[in-house]
């Protein structure tokens, strides 16, 4: 319904300001100067052009459900009508616009996103200032060039001549020079600039809200009951804002743009997802949002919702009893182990916080050379950083040299519901014993098993885009999200890391309302990830500056 209306409206204004600019009914045209001045009819026409770009304008405010475009456009719809039936008696134009200004009217329903209330402040304080603005601006100019325009100048008549302006008829005044004709001609241009920018300042979308502590403290207890999906657990860390439906499922999303992307599922129990996801998805169109959600593994749920599923990798999954070092597939982790042992290699594993307060600058150490070894910066939403390493629910695996020093290190999310790990930061030195962080996985695992961990989970490689595999379009727009992440490149080099363990490759999926959201979506998503602006410039400068050795930077 809103496209509809969208479309009739592009397809009405652009058929006004031709039939303003170029149609012209004799017969009418004659009967109707026998009524009103020439001036008038003269301003009509004027008013149809405008009134045509206005729908043009608020054409993508319908389309979107915005109330605000809503009653602007009837605003419009009224006026143009006037204008129509001023001009030159187009009744057959005047009765198209009652006829959509009727139609949109009785499906306002339709339309309920809402602007961000500040947003409205401002275009409305934009509005006035802009009105006082061209006013000022007005009696500025007649008050300079008093001597340059007949007849004389006055309040009145300065006024009038603003308002005929405004409306494109012949302004009060006349020009004596080029200088007083060139201010009659700014008159409409200053006052027109600034109420387009009121016009985009009160359609922008609503902000996020901001979470409080104790939105995120019930998003954990839900996540310690319900949490399922294997990123779920960075919702208290990546995700800036919570929606909660009913107080038992949360869906923890970040807002770019006009993007919110959930991370991950629904948090809630398994028979609630399709309904929050379902309410998510409402809550964003109320909101003028775009919902989306990033890696999912559970697909009934948006399929009844008839949501596009876009493949985005695949995940690999460890079931731990099953887990051994025996087969060819394993022969480079048996061969690594075999390196670490010969090294001397020491393993320690521990809470977050307790491996802060004790190696934080060594963890510090490590993860700076490897980020520019990598010339990657900390990525972040569906990543931890080293912050995230202060949760007490992560653990994390060390490996150190004999001499003491850090060499490697992982860190691992809990997947409650799945009694499960996730494989999330994983940093070494670049000068590190060979094969450290396969060992460090390894023994993770040993150390899981004792903890009663029954499945590991080795992350999410993005998806190896073969040729002819999607259309044109959608794998250009997967490419670019790839690259954009600094992640596609590496794609390769990372399924045949994950491959040494054997895992079963489980499925992860975008989630968007349509494939003509994906590329504003996956613009989105690349701005969730990078750093925001003043992190991005520091690794910038480091990466054209020497490693943190001093030297060169070494390569991975």
């Amino acid at each position: 319904m809103r496209l509809f209306f969208a479309g009739l409206l592009v397809v009405s204004g652009v058929l006004d300001i031709v039939g303003a600019l170029l149609v012209q009914h004799q017969t009418r045209t004659e009967v109707l100067e026998t009524l009103l001045p020439a001036s008038i009819t003269l301003g009509g026409r004027t008013g149809a052009v405008l009134s045509g770009l206005a729908l043009l304008l608020l054409a993508r405010g319908i389309a979107r459900g915005k109330r605000v475009a809503l009653r602007l456009t009837l605003v419009v719809l009224g006026a143009t009508i006037a204008f129509e039936l001023v001009k030159d008696l187009d009744f057959e134009a005047a009765l198209l616009f009652a006829w959509i200004l009727l139609g949109l009217w009785w499906f306002r329903h339709h339309f309920d996103a809402e602007s961000d209330p500040t947003r409205m402040r401002w275009g409305l304080l934009v509005l006035a200032i802009g009105l006082l603005t061209a006013v000022a601006y007005t009696f500025a100019g007649a008050a300079l060039l008093e001597n340059q325009l007949q007849p004389e100048v006055g309040v009145v008549r300065t006024l009038e001549s603003l308002l005929a302006a405004l409306a494109g008829s012949p302004t009060a005044y006349r020009a004596l020079t080029e200088r007083a004709h060139w201010f009659l001609s700014t008159l409409p241009v200053v006052s027109y600039a600034l109420i387009l920018v009121a016009l985009t300042q009160l359609l922008r979308p609503v902000l996020a809200p901001r979470p409080a502590t104790a939105d995120r403290e019930r998003v954990h207890r839900l996540l310690d009951a319900w949490g399922r999906n294997y990123i779920s657990h960075l919702a208290v860390h990546g995700a800036s804002s919570y929606h909660c439906v009913d107080g038992e499922a949360c869906v923890a999303f970040t807002l770019r743009g006009r993007s919110a992307l959930a991370l991950g599922d629904p948090i809630g129990p398994p028979d609630s997802l399709e309904r929050a996801a379902r309410e998510f998805v409402a809550y964003c169109d109320r909101q003028d949002w775009i919902p989306a959600f990033y890696q999912v593994d559970e697909v009934a749920p948006y399929r009844a919702l008839g949501l596009t599923l876009v493949p985005i990798g695949a995940e690999g999954v460890l079931q731990l009893k099953d887990f051994g070092l025996r087969g060819k597939k394993r022969a480079d982790l048996r061969y690594a182990i075999h390196r670490c042992e010969k090294a001397g290699i020491r393993y320690v594993f521990s809470p977050g916080p307790e491996v802060m307060a004790r190696y934080s600058e060594q963890l510090q150490g490590v993860s700076e050379r490897w980020l520019h070894s990598h010339r990657s910066p900390e990525l972040g939403y569906s990543l931890g950083t080293l912050a995230t390493l202060a949760d007490p629910d992560i653990v994390v695996g060390l490996a150190f040299a004999p001499d003491g020093r850090l060499d490697a290190f992982v860190s691992w999310l809990p997947v409650p519901m799945r009694k499960a790990w996730t494989l999330d930061l994983m940093r070494r030195r670049p000068d590190s014993t060979y094969g450290v962080v396969e060992a460090l996985i390894v023994r993770s695992i040993d150390d899981a098993r004792n903890r009663g961990i029954v499945e590991m989970s080795l992350g999410m490689t993005p998806r190896i885009i073969g040729a002819r595999e999607t259309p044109g379009r959608l794998e250009s727009a997967m490419r670019a999200m790839y690259w954009s992440l600094d992640r596609f490149q590496r794609s390769r080099t990372l399924h045949r890391f994950k491959e040494k363990f054997d895992p079963s490759w489980e499925d992860r999926y975008l989630v968007v309302p349509s494939t003509s959201t994906l590329p504003e979506v996956i613009v989105a998503l690349a701005r969730a990830h990078v750093p925001p602006l003043p992190a991005t410039l520091a690794w910038f400068r480091s990466v054209l500056s020497p490693g943190p050795s001093g030297g060169r930077p070494a390569l991975a």
